[in-house]
């Protein structure tokens, strides 16, 4: 499935932007300021009246700023919100914080039912795998985010590496000065080619246009843009199979 990442503070701004932005199934990102200061209703209510379909709820801070607290409010959003996913960044620096919050926090997401995919960084990936794989059941989920110096070959060999492991894969890319890149900017990841073979073998997971959180915010009509280009491509691979 394809969903569109989009940043939600809980202000009349991110309401309107929402409204601007095509139907199409959302992961919000609610920073740890949001988490901790408004209330479950006050976050998920107003989303719910826009009849926003919220497929995942991502944490825009690790947890060494929203810590255990932070990770169980997105686990009881996401529920509020009918969203199956709650996604996690790690990076080296934060991550025996976020796997200590997370296992702490294991009671309270299996109860919920919902699946918490872990977003390492590359230094990260490794703890992050070997912490996954220590629990059974598949409650603790993979997702893969390039970053800057991502290539297509990586992302694909990551994914591929651990398919049944996968809940998310970031469509992004990052030009050679930084700069994020939409997915159909040349120099950057080829994503037509990493959603190509990732459907061909078999994954049936969420793609995600991951712009917002890498800091790239561009107008609705471009977003709706860019979404009709990836469905019409993911229509296209599937009517094949």
């Amino acid at each position: 499935m394809l969903c569109y990442s989009i940043l939600y503070d809980g202000s009349p701004s991110s309401l309107d932007r929402l409204r601007q932005l095509p139907k199409v199934a959302l992961e919000v990102l609610l920073p740890s300021s949001v988490l901790l200061t408004l209330s479950v209703p006050e976050i998920a209510d107003p989303l719910l009246d826009e009849g926003a379909e919220v497929v995942a709820v991502k944490l825009v801070d690790g947890p060494e700023k929203s810590g255990v607290e932070g990770i169980e409010r997105a686990v009881i959003v996401a529920d509020e919100l009918g969203a199956e996913l709650v996604v996690v960044p790690m990076d080296s620096g934060n991550a025996a914080e976020a796997l200590s919050a997370l296992e702490e926090a294991y009671s309270l997401i299996v109860a919920y039912s919902k699946k918490v995919a872990l977003e390492p960084t590359r230094r990260a990936f490794p703890k992050a795998l070997e912490f996954i794989n220590s629990f059974l059941g598949g409650v603790f989920k993979l997702s893969v985010s390039p970053s800057r110096g991502s290539t297509t070959e990586e992302v694909l060999a990551m994914s591929l590496t651990h398919l049944g492991q996968l809940a998310a894969v970031k469509l992004a890319s990052f030009a050679r000065d930084g700069r994020v890149l939409r997915v159909s900017s040349a120099g950057g990841l080829n994503v037509f080619a990493i959603i190509k073979e990732l459907v061909e073998r078999g994954y049936d997971e969420y793609f995600v246009l991951d712009y917002e959180a890498k800091g790239l915010i561009l107008p609705p009509e471009i977003v709706k843009s860019d979404c009709d280009l990836l469905y019409q491509y993911l229509h296209s691979l599937l009517e094949k199979l």
